[in-house]
């Protein structure tokens, strides 16, 4: 596996991170989505499973590459891309008629944001290569170790800054 394989993964890899630390560590997405008020209410209904759900797909995916499943690989990573998507257009949808309200993804007091959509979508198009099989898992353990590891520093690296640019965001609101 060369860099050019071991990089792709990486990011791809990165948003399955992000799937389960969200899904740890955030409290009522049900409370978020409704006040959000965008979903009819046979969707709210299903809102309860949006974070196991995105939890359960994070790990397939990490799960898949640890193993060298292709097959679990190729399922769990089409439905991290297709909610990464779906997450993209419902805060670009959000963040055009509600404006800069909580999102709810990694923190609920953390606003929507045209950064946040982006990230979504990046995300979704990161992980879009693994449906297809590319990068190829490697065959070595170590190789997909590091691969797993380089995500989560890289998953740790967008908190920071999806936190740092909140602090900025809250002080250039003060100085005004």
């Amino acid at each position: 596996m060369t860099v050019f394989d071991t990089l792709p993964a990486c990011f791809a890899l990165t948003g399955a991170v992000l799937l389960v630390i969200a899904a740890l560590r955030r409290g009522d997405l049900t409370k978020v989505i409704r006040d959000h008020d965008l979903l009819p209410r046979l969707l709210l209904r299903l809102a309860p499973l949006a974070g196991p759900a995105e939890g359960l797909a994070g790990a397939a995916v990490l799960a898949g590459w640890l193993l060298g499943e292709a097959r679990l690989l190729r399922f769990a990573a089409a439905a991290v891309a297709l909610w990464y998507l779906a997450l993209a257009v419902y805060l670009a949808v959000l963040l055009r008629r509600r404006g800069r309200v909580p999102c709810g993804c990694l923190g609920e007091t953390s606003p929507v944001s045209p950064m946040k959509v982006g990230r979504a979508a990046l995300l979704a198009l990161a992980t879009a290569p693994l449906v297809t099989g590319w990068p190829p898992v490697p065959a070595e353990t170590g190789t997909r170790l590091l691969a797993c590891g380089l995500a989560a520093f890289v998953a740790g690296l967008l908190i920071v800054a999806d936190k740092m640019a909140d602090v900025r965001r809250t002080f250039s609101a003060l100085g005004r």
